[in-house]
């Protein structure tokens, strides 16, 4: 699919990096960026477009409505996550593609960073001595070396292998669970289907698989009751794939052990929310992406390459397809 317009038109709506997607767009031939940011409030600029940059959570109706009247023939996501594209019609022809990959190392540190935090009572050894407490007792039985752990990653694709890399370095028995069985640097990775029998081996399951059809509260009241009294629960994913009522309750009667999250079904997590005060919980908010160096510029480079191919008459090189997780 080569050019087939004098001017390749791309509609722009990211905050972060956007004046470095302009940059390295505009030095490409007969390409214009259109900044819509305010169209996605109902604004709409009426000026034909070929090319949509957009974050999937900034997908909505209106914005597919938009879609359908475009001359358009390409969508890229600069965010990992693709599931609101699987509730909006997006004709056949357009290609879409996504720069997902240059958040997943950050996501899986932020994993990490909150399997340590509560492996080492860090959460509430903060709040006991903020409240003026010394509560050495109660800290230390919640004390865990990774070395002792099996950990359950449920979705092993980029994100779940590199954490699975690294909790392997350093002692962990990891185990893998996917839409396929496979073995990943010395990881067996299970099909879904072996899920429930796998739950009651884990110390720690940790959800990094995309949010659809089959894993919409993928983790729910059977899954929960499989699994151990001491169990740590940490979704870097999307909300969805566990039924957070479900959570709360087995949180508030010691079903398990604690959970870190840093995605929720609402964003942002309502105040009142159960969530925000039930115990044993470290909650980010959907910050798990963030933190890489030039990331903005890293955006950029990789929205211009797969715009380079669409020109080109390509499939752009991080098309996104129904990838196994």
């Amino acid at each position: 699919m080569k050019r087939e317009f004098p001017t390749f038109r791309v509609a722009c709506a990211v905050s972060i990096g956007f004046e470095e997607v302009r940059e390295y767009l505009t030095s490409l031939k007969s390409v214009e960026i259109v900044d819509i940011s305010a169209a996605l409030k109902g604004d709409w600029d009426n000026k034909p477009c070929h090319g949509l940059v957009i974050y999937a959570s900034q997908f909505s109706t209106p914005v597919a409505n938009w879609i359908q009247k475009q001359p358009l023939k390409w969508i890229h996501l600069v965010t990992a996550g693709t599931d609101p594209l699987d509730l909006l019609p997006i004709p056949e022809d357009v290609h879409v593609s996504s720069s997902g990959h240059l958040w997943s190392c950050t996501v899986a540190e932020h994993a990490l960073g909150m399997l340590l935090t509560l492996c080492r009572g860090i959460d509430f050894s903060i709040r006991t001595v903020e409240t003026d407490q010394w509560s050495r007792d109660q800290v230390i039985p919640r004390l865990r070396r990774v070395k002792d752990l099996a950990v359950l990653i449920v979705g092993y694709g980029r994100i779940g292998s590199e954490i699975g890399r690294t909790l392997k370095s350093l002692g962990a028995k990891v185990t893998g669970v996917a839409s396929s069985s496979r073995t990943v640097d010395g990881v067996t990775v299970h099909q879904l289907s072996d899920l429930d029998a796998l739950i009651p081996e884990a110390d720690v399951i940790i959800l990094t698989l995309p949010l659809g059809p089959l894993t919409r509260h993928l983790i729910s009241r059977t899954q929960f009751a499989l699994m151990k009294k001491t169990l740590i629960l940490i979704n870097v994913s999307r909300g969805g794939v566990l039924d957070e009522a479900v959570l709360c309750e087995t949180l508030v009667n010691g079903g398990i052990s604690c959970a870190g999250l840093d995605v929720f079904e609402n964003e942002p997590l309502p105040l009142n929310d159960r969530l925000r005060s039930s115990p044993n919980v470290l909650l980010t908010p959907h910050i798990a992406g963030f933190g890489e160096r030039n990331i903005e510029k890293a955006i950029a480079v990789n929205v211009r390459d797969n715009l380079q191919d669409i020109l080109a008459g390509r499939m752009p090189r991080n098309q996104v397809h129904q990838k196994p997780y």
